[in-house]
């Protein structure tokens, strides 16, 4: 089959979902196959794409990195003490399509009651509660494998504009 070009652009408004603290709480809690939900908690503990982390092996993982190969190329991700605990609970690692993680997401968000929600949200998710707690987003870029800290800027400044505290002037 060939591949045809769309019209139109790509570039469309970026997405600006994020999980509530109890949105998250739920999903942490309700996402019944135990082996997925360890997966979902995963990519929230390191902000990793789904691309990165579906097929790990355990030659990729570090002391306090996973060597992956990114949408910029190679990248490593930090792993916090939470997602370190997973790996090591992990055996074997995951191995899932792309697919599988997009509609097995939705499926269970939706079961929960979790509304307009996608897997991607996580990793958004991730970034902008690191920031909430006060980390510089220079260092939410180098998590996230931005290539420059203006694109984490202008990922998260939609989000944080509604983070403001109400202001007298």
């Amino acid at each position: 089959t060939k591949a045809y070009k769309l019209d139109g652009n790509t570039k469309s408004e970026a997405r600006t979902r994020v999980y509530t603290k109890l949105e998250m709480d739920s999903i942490f809690e309700k996402v019944q196959d135990e082996r997925f939900n360890q997966f979902v908690r995963f990519a929230y503990y390191t902000g990793a794409r789904t691309s990165e982390i579906r097929n790990l092996s355990k030659s990729q993982i570090g002391d306090d990195t996973i060597e992956v190969i990114g949408k910029t190329g190679k990248r490593f991700i930090k792993i916090n003490a939470q997602a370190r605990r997973i790996l090591f609970n992990m055996n074997p690692l995951w191995d899932y399509r792309r697919d599988f993680v997009t509609h097995k997401f939705k499926k269970e968000i939706r079961k929960i009651g979790v509304k307009n929600g996608r897997f991607h949200d996580l990793r958004r998710t991730f970034g902008l509660n690191l920031i909430k707690q006060g980390m510089s987003i220079y260092k939410v870029s180098k998590l996230l494998g931005h290539k420059s800290v203006t694109t984490t800027e202008q990922h998260y400044a939609p989000l944080l504009t509604s983070q403001i505290d109400d202001f007298i002037l």
